[in-house]
C-alpha cells in the first residue's frame, strides 16, 4: 500500500440494486468496523462480479477469467487492490501485482474490475480512508437497497442478447480496432 495515506481492509457484502435507478451497488464493509462502502457499477459488471464471488465457471473464460489465467500462466499475481480515490463522484482503483520475480507493478483500473479480480483471486481489499470518509452521510442514507439474485438464467439470458446484438453488428462499421 501507498505509505502517504491510511487504507482501511474491507470485504464485499453483497450488490443490491439503487430502487431509484435500478443501478447495481457494491457494498463494501469494514474489516472489524461496521463502516460501509456503496460503489455504483454497470449491470454487465455486476454480473461479472457476482460470477466471480459465487466462482461460477463458463465453458470458455471471460475477460476477467481470461485476465486471471494470464496471470497464472506468466507467474504474476496480484498482491492486493486498492480504492485510493474519489474525484467529482467517480472511484479510483489501483491494482497491485507481483511478477516472478516479484517486482511490485501498479496498473491503474475502474474499482468494478478491481473488485472482480479480487474476488476471483481472494486477496485483500483496501479503500483509503479519505475515501471513506468522502462518501457523506447523505451519500449513504440514500441508498435503498434490495438484492439482486443473479441465476444462471440470467446470465445465459444476458448471453443471448448479446448474440443478437453481435449477428446484427457489419464487420465494416468497426473500423480498424
Amino acid at each position: 500500500m501507498t505509505s502517504n495515506k491510511i487504507f482501511k481492509e474491507m470485504m464485499i457484502i453483497g450488490i443490491v440494486s439503487d430502487t431509484r435507478n435500478m443501478q447495481p451497488v457494491v457494498v463494501l464493509k469494514e474489516k472489524g468496523g461496521e463502516r460501509e462502502l456503496y460503489i455504483w457499477i454497470g449491470p454487465v459488471e455486476a454480473m461479472a462480479l457476482q460470477r466471480a464471488i459465487n466462482k461460477e465457471v463458463f465453458q470458455r473464460p471471460l475477460t476477467h477469467e481470461l485476465l486471471r489465467n494470464i496471470m497464472d500462466k506468466t507467474g504474476v499475481s496480484i498482491e492486493h487492490i486498492e480504492i485510493d480515490d474519489l474525484k467529482d463522484h467517480t472511484y479510483y482503483a489501483t491494482i497491485y501485482l507481483k511478477d516472478p520475480l516479484s517486482k511490485l507493478i501498479t496498473v491503474d483500473a475502474r474499482p468494478s474490475d478491481s473488485l472482480v479480480l479480487a474476488a476471483w483471486t481472494g486477496v485483500s481489499i483496501f479503500v483509503s480512508e479519505k475515501v471513506i470518509v468522502g462518501m457523506t452521510q447523505v451519500d449513504q442514507q440514500e441508498v435503498s437497497r434490495q438484492k439482486i439474485i443473479f441465476t444462471q438464467q440470467d446470465v445465459e439470458g444476458t448471453d443471448e442478447e448479446l448474440t443478437k446484438i453481435l449477428e446484427r453488428i457489419n464487420p465494416d462499421d468497426l473500423g480498424n480496432a
